[in-house]
């Protein structure tokens, strides 16, 4: 029997870069003398005055199951050359005090000060962690990973870690919480910056094993998907094999682990379906 065979295998090559999506501010804990651009995703102290101890977190938070995440700051070129202000990450519990003038440092929270110190605190006073971290000030990218299940914060700027977020221990581990909130401070007039949520954004590559902070899983994803179509003497038309595997992901999705299809067109019958499975799993919650 002479055949002729086709494999039609379709899609990207790779996935889009961007899976997901931007993560902005939170304009609804946006205190007096902050102004937010670039749709939410800037905040600078344009009247705060100095020393101003109010911050802007994020509209969303990451979740212990989220795992590692990564995003940057870049901070705001009207800046001075040195920030006096914090980044990092605050606490579900700190998250509600952004307009009471407290330092977002406290309750669990983590907070990365320009002139090279680390500060962080379970408690609701504040205590300096280390010292001679690289300072940050105008136009300087910072660059954070959170282990949210662990409370551990990785630090670097301008693309070098101060820890490494793949095989080195946390710059700073903290005592835990719900949620964590990245968040933008500008403790004097002209500091603040910008968050950096894709990896069309970023200045810097994810760490391997890393997720970028606005990733999130796709509704639909086709790892592997072919089609084969045999043309044989006696037959119009006969698929030998189709075979597609489908993950929806997530923690508690509907995932088809299985399904395979073989359908046979030919002989005295119209349509045989010679072979069909189909297998489901549900992760429960």
């Amino acid at each position: 029997m002479m055949r002729a065979a086709i494999l039609v295998q379709g899609g990207d090559t790779a996935p889009p870069v961007d899976i997901g999506f931007v993560w902005q501010l939170d304009v609804t804990r946006q205190p007096p003398g902050y102004t937010l651009s670039d749709g939410n995703q800037t905040a600078i102290n344009t009247s705060g005055g100095s020393n101003y101890q109010r911050w802007v977190p994020t509209a969303k938070a990451i979740l212990p199951s989220d795992g590692r995440r990564y995003w940057e700051v870049l901070c705001a070129a009207s800046g001075a050359a040195s920030f006096d202000g914090y980044m990092g990450v605050v606490s579900d519990a700190q998250r509600d005090e952004f307009d009471t003038g407290n330092n977002p440092i406290t309750l669990g929270s983590i907070g990365y000060r320009g002139n090279g110190t680390l500060w962080s605190s379970n408690t609701a006073s504040a205590s300096q962690r280390l010292t001679g971290l690289a300072p940050f000030g105008a136009a300087d990218v910072l660059m954070f990973v959170l282990d949210p299940a662990a409370a551990s914060l990785w630090i670097g700027k301008n693309g070098v870690w101060r820890d490494d977020p793949v095989s080195g221990a946390p710059t700073w581990t903290a005592g835990g919480s719900a949620a964590f909130y990245p968040q933008v401070h500008g403790r004097n007039p002209g500091d603040g910056g910008t968050l950096r949520s894709q990896p069309s954004q970023f200045s810097y590559p994810v760490p391997p094993s890393v997720r970028a902070l606005g990733f999130e899983e796709p509704d639909l994803r086709i790892f592997e998907a072919h089609a084969y179509l045999e043309f044989a003497w006696d037959k119009n038309l006969t698929i030998g094999a189709a075979d597609l595997w489908i993950d929806m992901g997530g923690d508690s999705r509907l995932t088809n682990s299985v399904a395979s299809i073989f359908i046979e067109h030919g002989g005295s019958s119209l349509l045989t379906a010679a072979h069909a499975t189909l297998y489901i799993e549900v992760e429960l919650p």
